[in-house]
């Protein structure tokens, strides 16, 4: 291995050299693959072809995601708050809270069902009063299917 080739190695570990230094380096190993140096160039031509699996994420970045994260649920909370906490429910108008009087409305009330029962049970009466007529008229027995 000639000199020059050797400096610009050196140059090449420190970090010191130029891409035209860089291309000088690697055309001479192509031209001697054997010199153990070849192997080092190979290997970094034919890693730079393959894409990482991941790509890279900076980890401060993540960091700062995270509070991003965390400022924006503190901020959507904070401007909603004013919302949940107009509509909070009202007290029940019909609320009852002394029993008797509960007793009462609900007395009220069965005895508005029963009167409701009682007039449609009337309209049954008076419809099984036209069933005999229509029997007597047609003079055909009433079906055994229906019950009135």
């Amino acid at each position: 291995m000639d000199s020059q080739i050797e400096q610009l190695l050196e140059k090449y570990w420190e970090g010191e050299t130029s891409p035209e230094e860089e291309k000088k380096l690697k055309a001479y190993f192509k031209q001697y693959p054997e010199a153990p140096e070849a192997q080092y160039f190979r290997k970094i031509a034919s890693d730079r072809s393959t894409l990482p699996d991941k790509p890279f994420i900076h980890p401060g970045r993540k960091i700062q995601r995270a509070w991003l994260s965390v400022a924006a649920a503190v901020l959507i909370g904070l401007i909603s708050l004013p919302f949940v906490l107009q509509q909070r429910p009202k007290a029940d108008p019909y609320a009852v809270s002394d029993p008797q009087e509960a007793l009462e409305i609900t007395r009220a009330s069965l005895m508005m069902v029963s009167q409701g029962l009682n007039k449609g049970k009337s309209y049954t009466y008076e419809l099984t009063k036209l069933d005999d007529a229509r029997e007597v008229l047609v003079k055909e027995p009433r079906p055994k299917g229906r019950g009135y």
